[in-house]
């Protein structure tokens, strides 16, 4: 009987060492990337990402829990695993910990937005809380539009359902 080499492992392990390769796989250094809404005057069940949209590092997704406790799961494509990966990737865990920058400007009252940010260490940061940032400006608007984007896309309408 012949040994059958299966070399997944390996190359798995040594894709996850090359940069920009293995995202989501090993080596990265989140875990997963929340979004949450707020949107006082609508019908909770029309407020997209009322009960929260997360993105999880292996390219899942989860919509929810609602109030009754209902939960929808999805998959994203490779493409849009790689984009959040590269955004989340951008913000260092060392730059997270400081002080948030916030632009001027005033927040309407009983609309927000949120965005964390759970590293591998399970520490969970507030990357984006209204009009505040944290590790850096620009690198945490671009986390937040892109996984906007994706809420937009995957979050149904009404939810629940």
């Amino acid at each position: 009987m012949h040994k059958v080499r299966r070399p997944l492992g390996l190359l798995l392990f040594l894709t996850a060492q090359l940069p920009g390769c293995g995202a989501g796989v090993l080596g990265s250094s989140w875990v997963q990337v929340r979004e949450q809404t707020a949107c006082e005057a609508m019908n909770p069940q029309y407020c997209v990402g009322r009960y929260g949209f997360t993105v999880h590092n292996d390219g899942t997704f989860l919509v929810g829990p609602a109030d009754n406790g209902v939960t929808i799961g999805g998959g994203l494509s490779a493409a849009e695993l790689a984009q959040i990966s590269s955004d989340a990737g951008a913000l260092s865990s060392s730059n997270l910990r400081g002080a948030p920058e916030c632009d001027s400007g005033r927040i309407i009252p009983g609309i927000g937005l949120s965005v964390d940010m759970t590293l591998n260490d399970q520490t969970t940061v507030k990357v984006v809380e209204n009009l505040c940032y944290r590790g850096g400006r620009d690198r945490a608007v671009k986390l937040r539009d892109d996984i906007e984007a994706l809420t937009q896309k995957y979050y149904p309408r009404p939810f629940p359902p």
